[in-house]
Formats: C-alpha cells, structure tokens, sequence
C-alpha cells in the first residue's frame, strides 16, 4: 500500500512492485509452522524450512538477473548516466559545472559553505547545503543522470572519505579527487592504497590551492570544440603548457575526465573543457 500511495510514476511502482521483497514474513515463521505441523503429527513437515528458503533464495535470483532487463523495458532505469556530483561549490568548481551544464550534462554540488552553496543556485545549478558524509545524502541528492563523483574540497581527507561514502553508489572507476601535495615541499604525501581514495583529477600538481590561485588570478573554464584545422596539437601548441585539459565530451555525449594515471588524446569532434589562463 505504501507503494501505492507514494509519489511515484506508474512505471517506477511497477518496478518496485516487481523488485520489493518477499518472503520475509515466510521464512520469519516458517519454523515455528513446522514445530506446530509436527506436533499434530503431520508427515515431511521437516522440509517446510529448507523448501520456504530455497523459494527465497530462488526470487532473489531471479530478481537480481531481471532486474536490469525490466527497468529497460519499464524505462526507469538509468542507461550509460554522464553527469558530475561536485564535492565543493566553491567559485571555480561552479564554473567547471556550469560548463558542463552547457554541454548537456547533468551536475549536482554538495558543500556545507551555504554561501556557496545559494550562489551555485543562483547560478542555476542545483546544489545541497549538507555534509557529504552525511547518512541520509544519497535521499536528499537526487542522481539521475549522475555517474560519477569529483571531490573537490581542500582537505584530502574529506575527499577520500567522500569517496568511500559513494563507492557503492558509482563505479570504482567513477570516482575522483583533487591529489594531495603537501605547501611546503611541493612533493606528493604518501599516498594511501587506491581502494582508500579516488583516481586523482587533472594533474599531479593542480591540487586545491593550485587551481584557487589560476583561478584567481585570471584564467577561466572554455569549451573549444577540436576540428581538423584546430586539433589537440595545435590547442597545445596554441596555449602552450598554460592551459589544462579537465573533460572531454566525445560525440555521441558521453563524457571523460582527465586524469593523472592516464594519457588521453582528444580527436576533431570532440569537445575540450580546459582550465586556459586569461593571457
């Protein structure tokens, strides 16, 4: 009844009526039927347990390889999503997402700044004044559409835990944060075990700070669509080492970030999201 009654289309009720849970009550009290059935002497009740947990153990099967399959064909399930959740929605990880919004993706920001956060909506952007850490986030931020985490505050620690808080949300491979390179020395920390942080996002020495000071003394986020006449080479060559690739849209949309444990190279057609200095 309660699904009935909740705020859902018809299409997504189907879905949870197919995928809701059964047999709890069953294998709640399927014993003490069979401690009952025996006492009045009636034969084989000895199989009810084994049989009422085989039945369950069968739906979960069954659920678990149609469930795929039924969300396509009731068209609630979420197909190849592209979109960014930003960790941060401080002034340049706004502009980074509002970039993307323009290419067609879907963003979402969380921060616990909530100065950030009523500029991020000001600026159209849907952002979430909580703690990413937060029990109850994955209720109160929406992810349609979303597929992957970049976590973008100044404490690494925060971004790794951001991280781990979504590992069961997103892909593995789907999950990034800024490196960690420590102010005095300029050299990486010790760097935790891959399954205790994300990949890390852009460059090895484009950390926080780093990005807050290019941002700050000038340079701004550019979409530049790569042709043949203008190519990846001639974008290196024509902002030189001061522009830093961030995303890469291909052309049927579907969306790369740039990475520090990869090398990728752009082709005419695709769209460049690039951190490029005013000069």
């Amino acid at each position: 009844f309660s699904t009935i009654r909740a705020d859902l289309k018809f299409r997504e009720k189907l879905f949870i009526s197919w995928m809701a849970p059964r047999g709890i009550v069953a294998a709640a009290i399927a014993s003490i039927f069979a401690f009952r059935l025996t006492g009045i002497g009636l034969p084989d009740t000895e199989f009810l347990v084994p049989v009422t947990f085989l039945v369950i153990a069968s739906t979960v099967v069954l659920y678990g390889l149609t469930s795929g399959s039924v969300a396509r064909l009731l068209k609630v399930g979420q197909l190849n999503p592209q979109g960014v959740l930003f960790i941060g929605a401080q002034a340049w990880s706004r502009a980074i997402a509002k970039e993307l919004q323009r290419n067609g993706l879907k963003v979402a920001m969380i921060d616990t700044n909530r100065s950030d956060v009523k500029k991020a909506c000001k600026a159209g952007i849907p952002a979430y004044f909580e703690s990413v850490l937060s029990e109850d986030i994955f209720e109160i931020v929406p992810l349609d559409g979303i597929g992957r985490l970049a976590a973008l505050t100044p404490n690494d620690e925060v971004n790794s835990l951001a991280v781990l808080h979504f590992d069961e949300i997103f892909e593995r491979n789907e999950l990034y944060q800024l490196p960690s390179i420590t102010e005095n020395k300029g050299t990486e920390k010790e760097l935790p075990p891959l399954h205790l942080r994300g990949r890390f996002l852009f460059r090895k020495d484009l950390n926080f700070s780093e990005l807050n000071h290019k941002y700050f003394s000038g340079a701004t986020i550019k979409s530049i669509q790569l042709t043949k006449e203008f190519d990846f080479v001639k974008f290196k060559d024509n902002y030189d080492e001061t522009a830093i690739p961030l995303f890469l849209i291909y052309e049927d949309g579907d969306l790369e970030v740039f990475t520090t444990d990869i090398v990728m190279e752009p082709k005419p057609g695709h769209t460049l999201i690039a951190l490029v200095d005013s000069e």
